[in-house]
């Protein structure tokens, strides 16, 4: 399946040279402390010169929850097992970027994301502002909306939608070196479900340095704290630190 829609983007933006700007292929491997699970990423994205954007990929976990399930309101999304790795889910992605000013940017877009629990379609606005042609910054909001059914903790079905805004705050230090963070808080539609922190909502941050080795191969470490989301042999509520590392290929 992940080498069905790999080929399929290659061969699709193979077909249109003329208009393209950059195909990436992005890999990355994570480890979560406080869950002592692993992950690995598989991403192709390419740009055009129209202003659009488009990217698929595919996630695996490897020994999450340390092989155990979590409780009714565990929102991870296991799926096909091939020994101690699944597959978490896939996902398509678009938007286009609309130019507002020499610093100011629009960006509509959307994500189709599906796993064996079901589908959620992503639907999010970006604003984007140029600080200095080295600095910039941006703001998102995303509403996942679940197509399938989950119980709270009272035993309702509902959707289990989900309201999420993303700030982001990106500095290139010289033509090989950049930073960027990115701040995420989310919240449940619904207060009856819970994270593994036992909240309704919860945060994220994220820290990437990238190395720009070339024109065509750069490497990048990654640092997140996810809120007190850790859930290791039944008990939840750990403070959960992710390390990943990846490197992304423009061909």
């Amino acid at each position: 399946m992940q080498k069905k829609w790999l080929g399929i983007v290659l061969s699709v933006a193979a077909a249109y040279p003329c208009v393209s700007q950059a195909l990436t292929f992005d890999v990355r491997g994570g480890y979560r402390e406080g869950s002592h699970s692993y992950e690995s990423r598989y991403k192709v994205s390419q740009g055009w010169k129209t202003g659009w954007w488009a990217s698929i990929e595919t996630d695996n976990k490897n020994n999450k929850n340390n092989g155990r399930g979590s409780n009714e309101t565990d929102k991870s999304d296991g799926a096909h097992s091939f020994g101690d790795s699944k597959t978490d889910y896939n996902e398509i992605e678009s938007n286009y970027t609309i130019p507002l000013s020499d610093k100011w940017s629009f960006q509509p877009g959307g994500i189709y994301h599906w796993s064996s629990s079901g589908t959620q379609i992503r639907p999010y606005l970006r604003l984007n502002y140029k600080i200095t042609q080295d600095l910039n910054t941006s703001i998102r909001y995303r509403y996942d909306y679940n197509t399938y059914e989950t119980s709270n903790g009272e035993g309702e079905s509902h959707r289990d939608s989900v309201n999420r805004l993303d700030v982001y705050l990106g500095y290139k230090v010289n033509p090989q070196w950049s930073v960027l963070w990115q701040g995420t808080v989310y919240k449940h539609v619904n207060d009856n479900y819970k994270y593994k922190n036992d909240k309704s909502w919860a945060i994220e941050n994220a820290f990437t340095l990238r190395y720009k080795w070339n024109s065509w191969f750069s490497p990048y470490v990654e640092y997140d704290y996810l809120d007190k989301q850790g859930f290791y042999e039944g008990e939840n509520c750990i403070a959960e630190s992710r390390y990943r590392i990846g490197m992304t290929f423009t061909l």
